[in-house]
């Protein structure tokens, strides 16, 4: 609505992000690197864990991106609200594992077949990569089933990767099936921005986007940090709709005022 207003060439802060709008923040950069060692050097288990609206979704879809060269089939689990044996029977589909609705129903005749699509990626040399978001909402059943996948015979289970992206609280869970504990060889955890890396990444969102200089004054950068505590995602929140505030008041800028309104208002949603 606001981006002609604006001078804007597309959407800065609404929408799935690219990849390349990626902003290398320190604990972004670093949590790439580990999981593509993770990946590069063919480890078995890695988690990926931090706070709600941090970034850990995008950064798995950039590593995808990094790796996409190197790496076979990939099998994302978003939603892992289902019983541990249609979880195994979905990740093995989606590496290309044929199953019956019959053999679904075993958990000894899926993970033959899976320990099967599995030797046919060895023998192309493809790494599988298997991704299981929200972990943090698996229950113990489930991360024993995981475990079950670790314990395929190693040319089977070598080729490929299981990657467990959750909140804060998956840590824990983890830890208390030792058996996938002993497995996981990096461990990463997201954390919000800096002040001066909010305003590095709000100014690389208005770059790519295509934004003219100076829409941000120096203290609407202060006030969105201190609003914002660094959270990616409410950063964008709060910076789409104080652009929002100040095309419907004719402003040539956003200052702190719009950020605190568009704060409170944001607050007063998460009330309702």
């Amino acid at each position: 609505m606001y981006e002609g207003y604006w001078k804007f060439e597309r959407s800065a802060f609404q929408g799935a992000a690219d990849v390349g709008d990626f902003f290398a923040s320190r604990t972004h950069h670093t949590a790439l690197l580990k999981l593509k060692y993770l990946i590069e050097n063919r480890e078995g288990v890695g988690v990926l864990s931090g706070a709600h609206g941090l970034g850990k979704t995008f950064l798995t879809r950039v590593l995808e991106k990094e790796l996409e060269s190197s790496l076979g089939p990939i099998a994302r689990l978003v939603f892992p609200q289902m019983s541990p044996g249609e979880m195994l029977a979905y990740l093995a589909a989606k590496l290309g594992a044929e199953t019956s609705a019959q053999e679904s129903l075993r958990t000894d005749l899926v993970l033959r077949r899976f320990e099967a699509r599995l030797e046919e990626l060895a023998r192309i040399q493809k790494h599988a990569l298997l991704i299981v978001d929200e972990a943090h909402l698996l229950e113990p059943e489930h991360f024993q089933t995981l475990h079950l996948l670790t314990n395929l015979p190693v040319e089977a289970g070598a080729m490929f990767t299981l990657l467990l992206v959750g909140e804060p609280e998956l840590l824990p869970k983890v830890q208390r099936i030792g058996a996938l504990d002993d497995r996981v060889t990096v461990r990463t955890s997201l954390r919000p921005l800096t002040e001066e890396e909010t305003r590095d990444y709000v100014l690389r969102r208005l770059e790519r986007a295509g934004a003219p200089q100076g829409i941000f004054s120096r203290e609407a950068f202060r006030s969105l940090w201190e609003t914002s505590l660094g959270v990616p995602r409410r950063i964008n929140q709060l910076c789409d709709l104080s652009l929002l505030v100040g095309f419907a008041d004719c402003l040539s800028s956003v200052s702190h005022v719009e950020i605190e309104a568009a704060a409170e208002e944001l607050s007063a949603v998460a009330v309702d």
